[in-house]
């Protein structure tokens, strides 16, 4: 008789293993946006989502445009976080949205854009018949997290442009390279964040 309880309870304890570990896999099955993306990268539990209004996942609407939050570059200045260089796949090219903290809520809707500079950013860009000038220059600590993110070292310095009308661009400078992107200024009022994956 106590054969066949032990007989029961290892069943019984096996059944249970068998349940949890099955239901282990099937939630990491499901990560989607921004935990399958942090999966993926190793990027750190304390990215600064909460500060912005996107996070990695998400699909951002400008009329007609959509972008995907593939990858971003986070910049900071003595710990305290400046901007968001999201990056989105556009076919052979890769799109930008920055994001500044709040109270900020305006966007950089952003191109790749090439820049002869050398390692410090100019005081004025010529970019696609655009005179742009620059409106800040910070060092800052740059971590890379989600997929696509250009290699840049740990520091360097981003610089903030601003042109006439809605023009605007944004130059990274780190270790002797340079990633610039132009376009425009998108108000609060002027983008839609679908959520991740586009399930807002």
């Amino acid at each position: 008789m106590s054969l066949t309880l032990l007989a029961a309870a290892a069943a019984a304890v096996a059944a249970t293993v068998g349940y949890l570990a099955s239901r282990r896999d099937r939630e990491a099955e499901g990560a989607t946006g921004e935990e399958a993306l942090r999966a993926a990268s190793g990027a750190p539990g304390g990215a600064p989502w909460d500060e912005l209004p996107f996070a990695l996942g998400d699909v951002v609407l400008v009329g007609s445009e959509e972008r995907w939050l593939a990858g971003a570059l986070v910049a900071r200045e003595r710990g305290e976080l400046v901007a968001v260089v999201f990056l989105a796949p556009e076919g052979a090219a890769q799109g930008a949205v920055v994001t500044f903290p709040e109270p900020r809520r305006e966007i950089l809707w952003l191109l790749p854009a090439e820049v002869d500079a050398p390692d410090e950013p100019p005081a004025t860009l010529e970019i696609a018949g655009m005179t742009l000038r620059r409106r800040a220059r910070l060092p800052v600590t740059l971590e890379r997290v989600g997929q696509g993110a250009p290699p840049l070292g740990d520091a360097g310095i981003i610089a903030l442009y601003e042109g006439g009308g809605h023009d605007a661009a944004v130059v990274l400078a780190s270790e002797g390279r340079i990633h610039a992107w132009s376009g425009r200024r998108i108000d609060g009022a002027g983008y839609e964040r679908l959520g991740g994956g586009g399930e807002g």
